[in-house]
């Protein structure tokens, strides 16, 4: 690959602090993502519990969210959902957390594809995946204070917010300048605030209405950028194939 990979840092390292594309929040592995007490771990799995409780989220809203209806849909006793998470806030920062695993998984391969277009589409990509579940927390957090508080006290602490994968982003788009991949001129930090703007854009815009009538999709904001960021000569031989 001609670009830098931005890793992940190893999830058994858990003081590391995670600077890669994907480090929009903490990383899933973190040791913060969830509460374990002494004694013998539950046999049921904390991934039916996530599962359970982002679907009660999307159905019920968070006003009307319990403990004991998420525990009945995974299928565990109330007991499992306090001895991994604590409580209903640390629950909903988890599922939070485990949206992000698409972007951490993009990003342990390293943020280079093989071009221009196709790292920055698989990234939006990503980054709306993370969106789909991220958004809804978001949204959640804003009618319950506790959650709220909870999760801006984690993103404060370290930092977390969409400026580290524009950060990356933009470091990847100074690698392809100085392999004269892309325009030297092109205002790289911009065009990376573009693509992760979009991504918010069309992800909140499908989450609030329902609809994403007369919005440009992430592909078509992708080819009008690569448009932009291509030298002349190569921008002519796009336009013209002959």
């Amino acid at each position: 690959m001609y670009a830098q990979n931005v890793s992940v840092p190893d999830p058994e390292l858990k003081n590391d602090r995670c600077t890669s594309v994907g480090c929009c929040i903490l990383k899933i592995d973190d040791p913060r993502s969830e509460v374990r007490p002494r004694g013998r771990p539950p046999s049921s799995g904390r991934a039916d519990i996530l599962s359970a409780a982002l679907e009660l989220l999307r159905e019920r809203g968070v006003a009307r969210l319990t403990t004991r209806e998420i525990a009945e849909r995974a299928g565990v006793s109330e007991g499992v959902i306090f001895y991994h998470f604590k409580d209903r806030a640390g629950l909903l920062l988890a599922v939070f957390m485990s949206g992000l695993q698409p972007v951490v998984v993009f990003s342990r391969i390293g943020i280079a594809r093989e071009s221009v277009r196709a790292t920055l589409l698989e990234f939006g990509r990503a980054v709306e995946e993370f969106l789909d579940v991220g958004l809804d927390v978001l949204v959640a957090a804003q009618a319950d204070t506790r959650v709220r508080v909870a999760l801006a006290e984690l993103m404060a602490a370290d930092d977390l917010g969409p400026h580290r994968g524009i950060a990356a982003l933009a470091a990847y788009l100074r690698e392809q300048q100085q392999a004269g991949t892309i325009r030297r001129d092109a205002p790289v930090e911009v065009v990376a605030s573009m693509v992760v703007g979009q991504c918010f854009f069309q992800s909140g815009q499908r989450k609030l209405t329902g609809h994403c009538r007369d919005v440009a999709w992430l592909e078509e904001m992708v080819d009008a950028v690569v448009m932009l960021l291509l030298p002349p000569a190569e921008v002519t031989t796009a336009a013209d194939p002959r």
